[in-house]
């Protein structure tokens, strides 16, 4: 019977030494193909981020080719303005160069470039070409593409690969690709004997280039030799392990078994937990050479199924470009004792990954742990939020005229360098600082300072320079204030010119009455000077007329750029307070850019500069527009519009803008002057020769003494201001203005505390031969 077991025993042992023989060769072939994957994955990743950083030079260049074709700005001065580019040039001058030039060859390729719709290629002189544009006049840029690759050392080899040619880094001369081709997988290739090699390629964004990583990679390494003796002396020791236990397992063996399955029970558990909440736990062994990992930090860092990693594979799953500032992080961390870093994965998709641990005395010694935390989201949040804060910087930076953000307590919380710089506060300037401490600091830099005349929340401002500046300033709706500065040194000029033309006028006057001899030259200077204030006062209106531009456009960058802020189009904005801020930007700036567009209308207008278009149109066409458009406004007071058209209107001679124009401000005027629960009845009708467009509200209503004058520029109704009615004053102004230009006319009609009826003629043959028969009218 004891042979027996005791032959059992010897199969049962040659059995076990087989199985742990078999696995030991299968664990050293794991560990190569791991070593063999890891390797593969450095390299793509490598790949990767060369291909990005590639890709970000193109990205500069093609910007820099965008200033030349949109800007018109100088190519010579762009290129030398842009690092790595030799020429920027029409695709028509590259073809002027001689043949065999490097421009004549970059032609060639920018011509397969717009054929295939790609941006990027190599020329045959081992230039990165790029193209922007089609036909003769695309513009193109020349660079050496041995500029754009770092030199790599270890055996290691970067290069572009494009159209059947390869250049390597630190050697610009091209050479063919070889079958070399861009691809996305990693992979290795066959060399000479035990030889081969692993290549990497990653496509520029664009397509037309590839980046390229290459590395020498022995099929049996030294290092595959020592794990191999290791095994084999590593498989001598199970022989006593599994003779020792078949005979000793005792009770105390199983209940440290029934504790590490408790306690691998308790790790999943908290593994599921860590898992959701994207986080994992990690600690250092107590020699501090290897760092364990949890499961849930094993596959947040890529490395699924290693739970001991050295710090070297540690680390290449880090990002080569914060490898080390973790490094560092780490071994500082054994000082100080705490440990807090963020770096990115080495592998894409981009993810950042923040590390926290301290150190604590345990009864086996000094515990060195901590946890990883996936913070990707919250870094995508906050570089959305910069990326927006920059943005409104740029346009209020780029805005020429002096503009400060204020809070409720008129503290100062933004100003621009045109702020700063005229007023010469570049060196005293800081946030926080009052309204009161900081117009104080800036009256050296100011010698005049009046109230404006057409606007009494306005100040004239001369600065010592000479220039004159219009400074307003607006409450936000939160309590805080705007202030923003214009430009007006030519506008003040030419009211100076007027008010001395009127003082000549006057002295001319008098010296009329003092000399009735010289009553007929005077009458001619009077005449002279009367026309020259005419003409001051024209002046005057065409240059506001051709302020249009200078004014809107500042304020369309703000109006932009605050309501991306306000609608949070790019994400979170973090803090709540920032998307309010940007609402009463947009809201004050949207105000302002109104109240300047009817100004403007209105100066073109009496300049003479203001036209119409009349067209064949549908007239309740551009009445049902301007309804539309306005709808929504109503519909926030809860106000009801109604448009009541007369079925079978003829077609107009009309302009379709100016119409649209005129409905959008009776019909404002209206929703303004009307309480929640009113109605507006927009009404077109045919009245003999004429189409009448009415627009009936059930408001307020006009005292019957304000009607006759309503119709001039920034005029209102007396009760109005009491009432905190927003307005230039200039809708109706500018709607009568309009009929007349179309041979029409503005009628007005109201009842105080019932409702008003504005209405507007339009001749159905058109503006010329309303006058024309007007004139015939006339004369009989």
């Amino acid at each position: 019977m004891s042979d027996v077991v005791s032959s059992r025993l010897k199969w049962t042992v040659a059995g076990t030494i087989v199985l742990l023989a078999a696995a030991m060769g299968l664990k050293a072939w794991d560990e190569h193909q791991r070593a063999d994957a890891n390797l593969l994955l450095t390299l793509q990743a490598e790949a990767e981020a060369l291909a990005g950083r590639v890709g970000g030079r193109a990205d500069t260049v093609e910007t820099a080719i965008r200033l030349v074709t949109d800007n018109h700005a100088s190519r010579s001065a762009i290129a030398a303005a842009t690092p790595g580019v030799d020429a920027v040039m029409t695709l028509a001058d590259a073809k002027q160069a001689p043949e065999g030039s490097r421009l004549d060859a970059a032609a060639t390729v920018a011509e397969t470039l717009m054929q295939t719709k790609q941006r990027a290629g190599l020329s045959e002189l081992g230039d990165v070409v790029l193209v922007s544009g089609s036909g003769s006049q695309a513009v193109i840029a020349l660079a050496p593409a041995g500029t754009w690759l770092p030199v790599m050392s270890n055996g290691r080899e970067v290069s572009l690969v494009s159209g059947g040619l390869r250049v390597v880094a630190g050697d610009p001369a091209p050479r063919p690709a070889n079958g070399l081709r861009p691809i996305r997988q990693a992979r290795f290739e066959k060399g000479q004997g035990l030889q081969r090699s692993a290549l990497a390629c990653s496509d520029i964004a664009g397509g037309g280039i590839a980046v390229c990583s290459t590395t020498r990679a022995d099929v049996f390494t030294r290092d595959d030799l020592v794990s191999l003796l290791i095994f084999a002396l590593l498989l001598a020791a199970p022989v006593l392990a599994i003779t020792g236990l078949l005979g000793r397992l005792s009770k105390k063996q199983a209940d440290t078994f029934v504790e590490a399955a408790r306690d691998e029970q308790a790790d999943r558990i908290m593994a599921t937990v860590m898992r959701s909440a994207r986080a994992g736990y990690w600690e250092w062994t107590p020699e501090q050479t290897s760092i364990f990992l949890s499961e849930a930090s094993s596959e947040m860092l890529d490395l699924e199924g290693m739970r001991t990693v050295s710090l070297g594979t540690f680390l290449k799953q880090v990002h080569p470009e914060h490898q080390a500032r973790v490094r560092q992080a780490i071994e500082k961390s054994r000082e100080i004792g705490w440990l807090q870093v963020a770096f990115v994965l080495a592998k894409p998709p981009l993810r950042w990954i923040e590390m926290r641990g301290s150190g604590s005395d345990t009864e086996d010694g000094k515990l060195f742990g901590g946890i990883l935390l996936d913070i990707s989201d919250r870094k995508q949040a906050e570089d959305r939020v910069k990326a927006a804060e920059r943005r409104l910087r740029s346009a209020l930076e780029g805005f020429n005229g002096p503009f400060a953000l204020w809070d409720h307590r008129k503290r100062l919380l933004y100003w621009n360098r045109a702020f700063a710089t005229d007023f010469g506060l570049t060196d005293t300037l800081r946030t926080g600082m009052t309204h009161e401490t900081v117009t104080i600091a800036r009256s050296g830099a100011i010698r005049a300072e009046r109230p404006s005349a057409d606007d009494n929340q306005s100040t004239l401002i001369g600065l010592q320079g000479g220039r004159w500046l219009k400074l307003v300033e607006r409450p936000s709706p939160d309590g805080g204030l705007i202030t923003i500065g214009i430009d007006v040194t030519e506008n003040i000029g030419i009211e100076e010119e007027l008010r001395r033309q009127k003082e000549r006028m006057r002295k001319t006057m008098l010296d009329l009455e003092r000399s009735e001899g010289r009553a007929g030259e005077l009458a001619r200077k009077l005449t002279e000077e009367k026309s020259r204030a005419e003409n001051a006062a024209n002046s005057k209106s065409a240059f506001l007329a051709n302020m249009s531009h200078e004014l809107r456009t500042p304020l369309n960058a703000i109006n932009g750029f605050s309501e991306i802020l306000a609608h949070e189009l790019y994400g979170p904005l973090g803090d709540p307070r920032y998307k309010g801020y940007a609402q009463d930007i947009l809201a004050s700036g949207q105000h302002l850019l109104d109240m300047i567009n009817d100004i403007l209308d209105m100066a073109k207008i009496e300049a003479g500069k203001m036209t119409i278009n009349p067209q064949p149109i549908d007239p309740v066409d551009p009445v049902d527009a301007a309804v539309r458009m306005i709808r929504r406004k109503a519909s926030d007071k809860d106000i009801e519009v109604v448009l009541d058209v007369q079925p079978g209107l003829p077609e107009i001679d009309a302009d379709h803008r100016a119409i649209r124009q005129m409905v959008l401000n009776l019909v404002s005027n209206a929703i303004k002057f009307t309480n929640a629960g009113g109605k507006i009845t927009v009404a077109v009708q045919q009245y003999g020769p004429d189409i009448k467009v009415s627009v009936t509200d059930t408001g307020i209503g006009i005292p019957a003494a304000d009607l006759p004058r309503l119709s001039r520029p920034f005029e209102q109704a007396a009760g109005s201001h009491d009432r905190n009615y927003e307005g230039t004053g200039l809708g109706l102004a500018l709607t009568k203005s309009f009929a007349e230009m179309h041979g029409g006319e503005l009628i007005l009609s109201s009842i105080e505390g019932e409702g008003t009826t504005v209405s507007f003629t339009l001749p159905i043959a058109g503006p010329g031969e309303a006058e024309d028969e007007s004139d015939d009218r006339d004369a009989a």
